[in-house]
């Protein structure tokens, strides 16, 4: 009940603060090393109850896509650092939209005095979708669910609080004024993937949307279902997904290079993949294609899975086969399955992913 009183009392601060503010908002100064730097907020909220006016009559998973969809492609904090009231360097924390599937997803942008770029810092400890600064959270009662989790439109999230934000920032920017900024936190400009088969350049072109329904099972001692965990997830970005270091986008959609190496036996086809992506989940990769066509009928691989401990990374192999369907005028990935190693026969999946594609 607490919960939903909660929810209440933030849509009604919303209402009353939705007018208040335009574009950003100065919510931090301070001094640092001979330097001051402000720090201006820009609402997503409050943007898009502009853009939308009937924001708040949307449904929660409506809420949330737009949500998410706005905080990939626009600015949330800007850090300016000045010197004598001259502006020295802004760093504007802003989300990128090549960046699926992953709660990592901001950039920061090192800009001049002048406002051009000077670099792009890629590799950044920021995360989450709801964040103190919101005008949701500017109550004495919405206050205290800042840093904690609590269910915003159906939905259970954390409230990120500025000062985890303003602690990541500072690091960035001390190290940038000391040039010491490492190699790999910085963007590297990468060149789109040729792929490898027709699968791949069809679905491309074709596909809008995808939905997920992942079922995890878990069985009795003689092999009969006992439990069922059943979730959706949704994607709009199907070559990005596929090309990150993501479980689910990965599989989902194996996205070989042009440049991989294949042999031919008959209709079987065996990659050896040249793509860190693909490499970090998938070996022994076969590939059975269809009687003379150019279609690929199932993917056969030894799945890996990493682990991470206190004692480091490690791995251990499933098997994996992605079974494929004629959809629309592609050939895609229909049903995933992950099976333990010792299921050489495929009869017990450990979890089950069935796709439902939307097409432009």
């Amino acid at each position: 009940m607490k919960i939903f009183i909660s929810i209440f009392l933030i849509l009604a601060i919303f209402s009353v603060h939705a007018q208040d503010l335009n574009g950003v908002e100065l919510v931090d100064k301070y001094k640092n090393d001979g330097l001051t730097t402000s720090v201006y907020f820009r609402d997503p909220i409050l943007a898009l109850a502009k853009t939308y006016p009937d924001f708040d009559s949307k449904t929660n998973e409506q809420k949330h896509e737009l949500l998410t969809d706005y905080l990939h492609h626009n600015d949330l904090y800007i850090f300016q650092t000045a010197k004598k009231n001259v502006v020295v360097k802004s760093y504007v924390l802003k989300g990128d939209p090549k960046k699926v599937r992953t709660k990592y997803y901001f950039t920061v942008d090192v800009l001049r005095a002048d406002g051009s770029i000077e670099k792009k810092i890629d590799k950044v400890n920021v995360s989450g979708s709801f964040f103190e600064n919101m005008a949701f959270f500017q109550s004495k009662e919405t206050k205290r669910m800042v840093g904690k989790g609590v269910q915003i439109w159906g939905y259970y999230v954390m409230v990120e609080p500025f000062s985890g934000v303003k602690n990541d920032m500072d690091y960035l920017i001390q190290m940038d004024r000391n040039n010491s900024i490492p190699e790999n936190y910085l963007a590297k400009e990468e060149k789109p993937v040729a792929p490898l088969f027709d699968y791949q350049e069809c679905a491309i072109q074709s596909v809008k949307k995808r939905e997920f329904k992942i079922t995890v099972y878990q069985y009795d001692s003689l092999g009969n279902v006992v439990h069922e965990y059943p979730r959706i997830e949704k994607d709009d970005q199907l070559y990005l997904s596929s090309i990150s270091k993501d479980l689910t986008g990965v599989t989902t959609f194996p996205f070989f290079s042009a440049d991989d190496k294949k042999e031919l036996d008959g209709d079987i086809v065996q990659v050896s993949s040249t793509l860190e992506n693909i490499n970090y989940y998938l070996k022994d990769i076969k590939l059975t294609m269809r009687p003379g066509t150019q279609e690929v009928d199932k993917i056969e691989a030894k799945l890996i899975i990493h682990s991470f401990s206190a004692q480091g990374e490690s791995s251990f192999d499933e098997l994996y086969l992605a079974e494929f369907e004629k959809t629309g005028s592609c050939t895609l990935p229909k049903t995933i399955k992950f099976f333990p190693a010792d299921n050489v026969g495929y009869t017990r999946p450990r979890i089950v992913m069935e796709i439902k594609y939307e097409f432009n």
